[in-house]
């Protein structure tokens, strides 16, 4: 059976309304709030709170969608010149917000952004270090991307939790081709355990002949917007290979969503249809 491409659904036109405001907290001394304040000063978009020490903070992490925190007012030293206590002083920051608020944004303002540094972050998610001096523009973009990221990864697991309700064979692939999330269903039409689904590449589960087809011919349609259906191989954990009908689309952060529907259960729902 021949692919099917499946247009994007057009939205249906509503009144445009302004996106709702970004709250953020920055703990920083006077100093360096005066100089960071100006990139979110539009009046618009932000809505800036401050704070001069973290502990007067925690109390308010729900009310905001970002924290920003200098590292010269949790930094042992008082300053962030030592890079190993700068590593220990954002992994130490890190861990006492996640410990609130698990899935609040967080930006750690230092003098300069080093390789420890940037290792800090990389197990914590909606982290990112960033240099104070970076220009306002900057510095209002990484909160802008970080937020959306948040944003989606929320809408994404009440899809998924819908989905799974639903029973949908259903899988989320992140832009790194690593599998993020799958439904029991879909564990099950490969034989596989949900758990060590995670962090599998998608190509695993296909056969090469099937894996060079999606790559040359379905992910270049769905990076173009579409949706993309057909017949596929698949490949069981045991390296048995069976028939699948495969769905295909995109979403907004690169991500890749795959629906899985054996052949035989396709050919007989598209006859009844």
């Amino acid at each position: 059976m021949d692919p099917m491409l499946i247009p994007p659904s057009a939205p249906a036109p509503t009144d445009r309304t302004p996106p709702a405001e970004t709250r953020l907290l920055l703990v920083a001394d006077e100093q360096r709030r005066e100089q960071l304040e100006p990139a979110f000063d539009d009046g618009r978009e932000f809505v800036l709170e401050t704070a001069t020490e973290l502990p007067n903070a925690r109390g308010r992490f729900d009310e905001i969608d970002c924290l920003l925190v200098s590292l010269h007012v949790i930094a042992s030293d008082g300053g962030d010149d030592e890079a190993g206590d700068a590593h220990a002083a954002v992994d130490d920051l890190l861990e006492s917000v996640r410990g609130d608020a698990p899935d609040l944004p967080v930006v750690t303002l230092v003098d300069e952004r080093t390789p420890a540094l940037a290792d800090a972050v990389r197990s914590h998610e909606w982290t990112a270090v960033v240099e104070r001096d970076a220009t306002p523009e900057r510095l209002a973009n990484r909160v802008r991307e970080l937020v959306e990221h948040r944003r989606l990864a929320v809408l994404s697991r009440r899809s998924l939790a819908g989905l799974e309700f639903a029973g949908g064979a259903v899988a989320i692939i992140g832009p790194d081709d690593e599998i993020q999330f799958a439904s029991r269903p879909f564990a099950m039409q490969f034989d596989a355990d949900r758990d060590a689904l995670s962090g599998t590449p998608w190509q695993a589960l296909f056969t090469d002949e099937t894996v060079a087809r999606l790559e040359s011919t379905a992910l270049p349609t769905v990076a173009d917007g579409w949706r993309w259906t057909g017949g596929c191989t698949a490949r069981r954990t045991t390296g048995e290979p069976f028939p699948v009908r495969l769905r295909l689309g995109g979403l907004e952060d690169g991500s890749l969503v795959f629906v899985v529907e054996a052949a035989e259960t396709a050919e007989e729902r598209e006859r009844e249809e």
